[in-house]
């Protein structure tokens, strides 16, 4: 028998791995020490792996409903806990990867009916974040419009976005960061919907969703302090050249030509 690989804690390089999970709790189970504890998810250990509290390495599985004793998936995050030896890791399917059941909200609320009882950070591998060129008609003619832009403690000068919440729609994230940010109450256009992937300097893979949101010209800008360092009220052209992301452009044009054709 091959010898056992001892897993440190905090240890990242099995993110992005695929590694067969035996399933001793599959969904309907009971907690062997607490029997009310029931798993809502599948939840097994690795062969194998030890983790830092000398036992197999446990994972959560999440993306399949039903009962399974053993099952193939791809580690995208790992609930680092700071009050014990170990971590756990939380894997999916390989054909849902990437999806909004990997984003950090989602993997938080799947794990919460045991992750409750323990203080831990996660590090999950796919993010969403959702926002809204947003902007205002200060005359009846395109050449009247004005869009806002904001500029972030990073540098990243842009429009305003944050990361989706557990159970809500990329519609309603939008609305609120836009609200959050600027203290704005936009109206969404119907139709457009543009987004784009990167990879951050924390090696996550984040997903920006963008809509178009009109505010009126009276209303009052209340900008967040803590994380918006500037802002701007510009025509078109001005703030094309404003913004310092190539993705960020590319949406905003496809926004303007949006708009245009809505007239």
């Amino acid at each position: 028998m091959p010898t056992p690989i001892t897993v440190p804690k905090n240890d990242l390089s099995y993110i992005g791995k695929t590694v067969t999970v035996t399933v001793d709790r599959p969904i309907g189970a009971a907690h062997p020490k607490h029997p009310g504890l029931i798993y809502p998810i599948n939840y097994g250990y690795v062969e194998g792996l030890l983790a830092g509290d000398g036992e197999e390495q446990d994972v959560y599985v999440l993306g399949i409903d039903k009962p399974v004793d053993k099952t193939e998936v791809v580690i995208v995050a790992i609930a680092m806990r700071t009050d014990d030896d170990e971590d756990k890791w939380i894997g999916v399917p390989a054909d849902l990867v990437g999806t909004d059941l990997c984003c950090e909200c989602n993997i938080a609320k799947a794990i919460e009916f045991q992750e409750q009882y323990h203080t831990y950070e996660l590090y999950a591998k796919y993010e969403k974040t959702c926002g809204a060129v947003i902007y205002c008609d200060i005359s009846d003619n395109t050449q009247g419009r004005r869009y806002f832009l904001i500029k972030n403690r990073s540098g990243h000068i842009g429009f305003p976005k944050g990361h989706i919440e557990y159970g809500e729609t990329e519609r309603e994230t939008a609305l609120r960061e836009v609200y959050e940010e600027c203290g704005l109450k936009v109206t969404l256009a119907e139709n457009f919907r543009e987004e784009y992937t990167f990879t951050t300097l924390e090696d996550t893979i984040k997903t920006s969703v963008f809509f178009i949101g009109k505010f009126d010209k009276a209303d009052a800008v209340k900008i967040q302090q803590e994380e918006v360092i500037g802002d701007w009220l510009l025509d078109y052209d001005a703030a094309l050249a404003q913004l310092n992301w190539e993705q960020d452009k590319e949406i905003f044009r496809k926004a303007e030509t949006f708009l245009h054709s809505e007239k």
